[in-house]
């Protein structure tokens, strides 16, 4: 009876250490997967930098001067012909429009890029989300680049430099996982729907307008808010302007909290949506 006992017992403990094994295998598995996946989304994006800028600098310094005239026209039409006044104009400008051509960008260039990229994803074992964020990140450099470059000399020369800009890692965060997301879904809903892409432009022209960019969201009539809150590009905003504009922390949580929720509900959605339509998408490719 002993014996059978003992079995039993050397029989659990083996059992349990290959599970064990099994379960420590699986983990290196994913974080080899991991960061397999990561680094190709580096590569990729290094590559299209520098395939971008190799052996010119013109395409460099376009990249840089695009946003920076846009910005600087809108900042005289506005505020020396439209006559809106408002204390350092320029900043509250600033704060609005970097992120909003760096979201519309993203979704410009990047929806498409399954479609156009399907040669690529159906003759390599390429995760389709390599493609997009690798887009959307060097979107995101070129982003950082520009909105420093306008950054540190508007605050400089009006003055404006405060602490509350440790808050602006926070933003930058959330605008880059919004701009990711957002385009990781209608990227898979333009494979079965290619007018997506031309909608979303005319949706984002119109949004331009709705959204306060230009102008203080206080002059919105307080029955029409409601909508403006439901805008989550207007809260990814609002983060921005509080670390250089209003320099003020009482609003972060909100506007934090409001960004998060839609980022987590739009990448379940997402997700969902790739496990289902999976198969589909790659067919029609």
């Amino acid at each position: 009876m002993e014996d059978i006992c003992q079995k039993g017992k050397r029989a659990n403990y083996t059992n349990n250490k290959s599970c064990n094994n099994i379960i420590k295998i699986h983990e290196k598995e994913m974080m080899a997967i991991q960061t397999h996946f990561f680094r190709q989304v580096y590569l990729q994006t290094v590559y299209k930098i520098r395939s971008r800028y190799r052996k010119t600098w013109t395409g460099f310094l376009w990249v840089i001067l695009n946003p920076i005239i846009l910005y600087s026209v809108q900042s005289f039409i506005f505020q020396m012909v439209l006559k809106i006044e408002m204390p350092h104009y320029t900043v509250f400008l600033l704060g609005g429009l970097l992120p909003w051509i760096f979201i519309n960008s993203s979704l410009d260039m990047g929806i498409p890029i399954l479609t156009s990229s399907s040669h690529l994803l159906k003759g390599l074992p390429v995760n389709p989300l390599v493609l997009i964020l690798s887009q959307v990140t060097d979107n995101f450099f070129n982003f950082i680049v520009t909105f420093l470059v306008i950054l540190i000399p508007v605050l400089t020369f009006t003055n404006h430099w405060s602490l509350h800009l440790l808050t602006m890692p926070i933003s930058l965060v959330l605008v880059y996982l919004f701009a990711s997301v957002t385009t990781i879904f209608l990227s898979y809903l333009n494979v079965s729907y290619r007018d997506t892409k031309f909608v979303v432009g005319f949706v984002m022209s119109i949004m331009y307008f709705l959204t306060p960019i230009f102008y203080p969201p206080e002059i919105i009539p307080e029955n029409l808010q409601i909508f403006l809150h439901l805008n989550p590009i207007f809260h990814l905003i609002e983060l921005f302007r509080g670390a250089i504009y209003e320099h003020s922390l009482s609003k972060l949580g909100y506007h934090c909290f409001v960004s998060i929720i839609f980022i987590g509900a739009l990448g379940s959605i997402t997700y969902r949506y790739w496990r289902s339509k999976k198969n589909d998408i790659y067919h029609l490719l």
